[in-house]
């Protein structure tokens, strides 16, 4: 009988990343994770759950961004758009975006929760993710209403 390859599906851990009051940008301007360490476990695949509460009169017909940061293990570490090791705000150009999550095509309103699910392909000694939104108001200002969370997806032989 042949054998199978299956997912072994990790128990999924929250990132650590400060998203109340989170300010709207249409240039880039979003809020980093701390980076994740990936060098002793090499991890190739993850799934990344995340819930936005948006914040006082949203504007309809806009998003919230996820995006990939990779960084390096080679001295001086190298990082997409020059994340630093920690939750913090950063300026996006560069990175990758792993989804959009869309609020109301109309009638958008205070509270409105926004989800996303995305599957991605980690392909460095480090990574992490970043969240920018233009929905016109800050993101929510309560901590407890956002979340973001990943659990690995490895090979596993049957």
């Amino acid at each position: 009988m042949a054998n199978k390859i299956l997912d072994l599906f990790q128990d999924s851990t929250a990132f650590t990343i400060t998203l109340a009051s989170l300010a709207t940008s249409t240039v880039g301007v979003a809020r980093q994770s701390d980076m994740i360490d990936n060098s002793t476990g090499r991890e190739q695949l993850a799934r990344i759950w995340c819930k936005i509460t948006q914040g006082t009169s949203p504007t309809s017909a806009k998003t919230v961004s996820i995006h990939l940061l990779a960084g390096d293990a080679h001295g001086t570490p190298h990082r997409t758009d020059g994340a630093g090791a920690s939750d913090a705000s950063i300026t996006l150009i560069n990175s990758q975006i792993i989804g959009i999550m869309r609020n109301k095509g109309s009638g958008a309103a205070t509270g409105d929760i926004v989800y996303g699910e995305f599957l991605i392909r980690i392909a460095a000694p480090s990574w992490g993710i970043a969240i920018t939104h233009d929905t016109g108001v800050n993101l929510n200002s309560t901590g407890g209403n956002h979340w973001a969370r990943y659990s690995y997806l490895s090979p596993e032989v049957q």
